[in-house]
């Protein structure tokens, strides 16, 4: 099936990008249901999805009350793939082409794009794609958001910021989490159990030996000074009609155990409501990064250090 053509797509007031079809709905979910009920039009675009997808993942976004639309494009990479795989070049270049083209049509006042979390290539190269689509535009806001369950391990935000270069004010210098090695690595693979990825002795000591190698190079970051990304933290707290939504669409989209149960879900949503409070949220909340302009009008795609030992 072929990629999307944005001809097809209408006139949204927010798009939501995610890499894979289930992103948007798992991270940011309650962000999706205050624009529906705010009176604005929300699109959720799924960059790696087959176009004729019809799956749960389109189900959680029209039940948040946004619309759901696949692009179609071919993944770089297959489940709990290395950090270390580079987008490859046509894929990156498809995915910018296409949200270049999408955007005049779209016209969205609010884009919502994954930071690039985990270990999969596809939500960094839709990171990079975004940036370059839609960055330094005057009149549209560029908003990151931390997925999740990637963003449940402890240190991996912080991680990712790092290795970005990005620059924060100096009173949201401390809004990412440390943590230390041990814990992160002790929590790195969780992400991939909880969507029922299944991943070999090797690709786990691969895995674990990455983020070892992410941590140690995130390690000198100064986000007062680094030249990367300058970027400001935004919480959105969430009421308890919203988490309750949030829940339904962990349950909806996580897998069931053999019997049925939905432990992925409820470990999930545990995880949410632990986040929330560390967050200032009582019932739910969700943190997203505002990409400011740069000293040129347009952020850093890439800081050194994200391309160190590849």
């Amino acid at each position: 099936m072929s990629p999307l053509h944005p001809a097809r797509l209408e006139r949204y007031d927010s798009l939501f990008i995610a890499p894979h079809g289930d992103d948007v709905a798992l991270a940011c979910p309650a962000r999706v249901l205050a624009e529906a009920e705010s009176g604005r039009r929300a699109l959720v675009l799924a960059l790696f999805e087959p176009v004729d997808s019809e799956a749960n993942a389109a189900r959680a976004a029209r039940g948040l009350g946004g619309d759901f639309a696949a692009a179609g494009l071919a993944p770089a990479s297959g489940p709990g793939a290395s950090d270390q795989t580079a987008p490859t070049h046509d894929a990156a270049l498809a995915a910018a082409r296409l949200l270049a083209e999408i955007g005049p049509r779209v016209q969205p006042l609010h884009v919502y794009a994954p930071l690039g979390l985990g270990g999969s290539v596809d939500h960094r190269l839709a990171y990079d794609a975004s940036l370059r689509a839609f960055a330094g535009e005057a009149g549209r806001n560029l908003f990151l958001y931390e997925e999740r369950p990637e963003a449940f391990v402890p240190g991996a935000v912080r991680t990712r910021l790092a290795l970005l270069g990005a620059r924060l004010p100096p009173g949201a210098a401390k809004s990412a989490e440390r943590a230390n090695v041990l814990r992160h690595l002790w929590r790195v693979g969780e992400p991939e159990r909880l969507r029922g990825e299944r991943m070999g002795m090797g690709a786990r000591f691969a895995a674990r030996a990455e983020a070892w190698r992410r941590h140690r190079l995130a390690a000198p970051w100064n986000p007062l000074r680094a030249l990367g990304p300058r970027l400001h933290p935004v919480v959105h707290l969430a009421d308890e009609d919203a988490r309750a939504r949030a829940q339904a669409a962990a349950h909806l989209l996580l897998p069931k155990d053999r019997k049925g149960r939905s432990r992925a879900a409820e470990r999930f949503n545990a995880r949410a409501s632990a986040a929330a409070k560390k967050l200032g949220g009582v019932y739910h909340a969700e943190r997203f990064w505002l990409v400011l302009p740069s000293s040129d009008g347009l952020p850093e795609i890439q800081h050194p250090l994200e391309a160190a030992g590849r």
